[in-house]
């Protein structure tokens, strides 16, 4: 009998913590790394929605406000990495600088710098879509870098 309660509480539990529609099983969204030249870079995390919990926070330039530029060289190749093992399905990237935004070519998650010297903000947007539900979510999440071209 203790061994039917303990396999019912664990199948019990494992279906509550496990498994989910979406299936993340984190809190929050996944880190989002920039890659330069094998260093990786932590950026930003801004406004996220993730599983059943959504998160506001200030704009790409107010959410950098504190942090210091990465120093790049003019054309240097970039890479958004992810460490997630289901990887978002739709990605867009805006450059901000001197409150003007550009979007930015975006070809399996590699970039360019810019060629010109100068400081250039960076809004990474990514989406989880639904495989089945057209127009429909499993999660989204803004991140942000600045980047310092020498």
């Amino acid at each position: 009998m203790r061994i039917w309660k303990i396999t019912a509480f664990g199948l019990i539990m494992a279906s509550i913590t496990g498994c989910s529609s979406s299936g993340f099983l984190e809190e929050s969204p996944p880190k989002v790394y920039l890659e330069i030249n094998d260093h990786l870079y932590e950026i930003k995390t801004g406004t996220y929605c993730w599983k059943n919990t959504c998160v506001d926070k200030a704009g790409p330039l107010e959410l950098l406000k504190t942090e210091k530029p990465i120093e790049v060289k003019a054309n240097e190749s970039l890479a958004l990495t992810i460490k997630h093992k289901r990887q978002p399905n739709e990605r867009h990237i805006v450059q901000i600088q001197n409150k003007n935004e550009v979007d930015v070519p975006l070809k399996k998650s590699k970039l360019k710098a810019p060629s010109k010297t100068g400081t250039y903000y960076y809004s990474y947007s990514v989406w989880w879509m639904d495989e089945n539900q057209k127009n429909v979510s499993n999660g989204d999440a803004l991140y942000a870098f600045v980047l310092e071209v020498k």
